[in-house]
């Protein structure tokens, strides 16, 4: 029984939310039967590593170059690294998640960058779930391409049992939590400046942040609709429904992989988003219908001509089966013993 440290694994307290993907993995290794998570959930998912009980045989890091911007991020980020260095010192492996290109944040920007390099440089294994990703460890630490591993970003199967017959309300959806680096405003801001493309569009999601929110509103036009909450996914079923395409608006600078694409995948959306990381890679999959852009322009010739197109229910069924949780985590278990 291989035991593992999952960070972060934050305490979600009743009523609020979380990004899944934490739960998800260690369901999907507890599930395999050949590991266990031995750190429980806690407020302070880093210092609550410090009893050596909650060690595993193996740490798996997420958003690690991330610490900085945690409460007292300078003291944190110092036990972060003596974190590392002590678990290799006691012969544990270390794996690093690259999730994405940079942080979304841009604050403390050196302590970020050198803790990328730092991981980057001890970890054991590296996964990716982009194929960009694989260079992208190479320029942090030139020995990393060798121990990284590109992984399908794990996901569920929540295609409806029908297709839906259902009018289409909207030509994109804009969905998720609402953050600068997703490119909401500035893409509104096109729309607003070019009201000749009259693009039906829907933006659904809580924005955190009352400033943005003020911001996207001033410039609405008849075409676009905000609704600043988070949605349930059975409401999200429905949006999906009544879209053409979900389009994720991302500057390319920061994003490398996305949840909230495969999410869309799951529910059997044709999804449009920038020409980087895990959206080139699903382009290139002849079984799902993704499509990138380079400017703005190009999303109105996407949904002009691809609006019409078939989405083949067996060519997503089969992708998402092959790609879901269950899956991931017996992937993850056969690397590490390797490693």
């Amino acid at each position: 029984m291989i035991r593992f440290t999952i960070f972060p694994r934050l305490l979600v307290l009743p009523g609020q939310k979380s990004n899944p993907y934490i739960q998800d993995f260690v369901s999907s290794l507890e599930q395999t039967g050949e590991a266990v998570v031995v750190n429980p959930p806690h407020k302070n998912p880093l210092f609550s590593l410090l009893p050596m009980k909650r060690w595993g045989d193996v740490f798996v890091f997420n958003w690690y170059e991330n610490v900085p911007d945690y409460k007292y991020g300078p003291i944190q980020t110092v036990f972060a690294l003596l974190l590392v260095l002590g678990a290799k010192m006691c012969g544990r492996k270390i794996v690093w998640v690259l999730h994405n290109k940079g942080p979304h944040r841009q604050e403390h920007v050196k302590q970020k960058r050198f803790l990328t390099r730092f991981i980057a440089r001890h970890s054991d294994l590296i996964l990716t779930h982009a194929r960009e990703g694989i260079d992208l460890a190479r320029r942090y630490d030139r020995r990393a391409e060798a121990k990284t591993c590109f992984l399908h970003h794990p996901t569920k199967n929540r295609l409806p049992k029908s297709r839906p017959t259902g009018p289409v309300m909207y030509d994109l959806l804009i969905w998720g939590q609402i953050s600068r680096y997703k490119g909401v405003i500035e893409y509104v801001r096109y729309l607003r400046n070019n009201p000749c493309k009259g693009v039906r569009v829907c933006i659904v999601g809580a924005c955190p942040s009352q400033s943005l929110a003020e911001e996207i509103t001033r410039e609405l036009t008849d075409t676009i609709t905000f609704i600043n909450r988070s949605p349930s996914f059975e409401e999200l079923a429905r949006y999906v429904e009544q879209s053409a395409f979900v389009l994720e608006p991302y500057k390319p600078e920061s994003v490398l992989s996305s949840g909230t694409l495969m999410d869309s995948l799951s529910f059997g959306a044709k999804v449009i988003g920038p020409d980087t990381g895990s959206f080139k890679d699903y382009a290139q999959e002849k079984r799902l219908n993704v499509y990138t852009f380079r400017d703005y322009r190009e999303i109105d010739e996407i949904v002009t001509r691809y609006r019409d197109c078939p989405v083949s229910w067996e060519g997503y069924r089969d992708f998402l089966e092959e790609n879901s949780w269950p899956n991931f985590g017996r992937r993850v278990v056969e690397l590490v013993k390797k490693c």
